[in-house]
């Protein structure tokens, strides 16, 4: 594995740890915009180690491009991009929120959203060479 990759998948384990304190402690805003931040830098491995450099937050992007660029199905873990994507504006800012986004996270919403994430670093792990 290329040194960038291992950077950026490595810090993608590192957010992801964050993402479960801040469950931990209660912030789950924070816990979803960590959650977003881990799948995101994974996907972005992944992305490298086939000589893409994406620069974008938007994971079904990152996905559609690894999927033309691989051939490799994305339908397992789509959804779970898709639903953790919007977590990089909506749980740091209120004009996103449409509300305060430290009061509109819950510790389910927490939870799911760092499960999602860990599929995601998963199949990313699972499809790294």
């Amino acid at each position: 594995m290329r040194e960038e990759v291992y950077k950026w998948l490595q810090q993608a384990f590192d957010d992801l740890a964050t993402a479960k304190d801040m469950v931990a402690t209660g912030h789950y805003y924070a816990a979803a915009f960590w959650a977003q931040q881990s799948a995101e830098k994974a996907l972005k491995a992944l992305a490298l180690s086939l000589g893409k450099v994406l620069r974008t937050h938007d994971l079904s992007e990152i996905l559609n491009t690894i999927h033309e660029e691989s051939g490799l199905p994305i339908d397992d873990v789509k959804q779970d991009a898709n639903k953790l994507t919007i977590h990089y504006v909506v749980s740091r800012y209120p004009n996103a929120a449409n509300a305060i986004p430290s009061r509109i996270y819950s510790r389910d919403d927490a939870e799911d959203l760092v499960r999602r994430a860990e599929k995601v670093i998963q199949w990313v792990r699972q499809n790294l060479h």
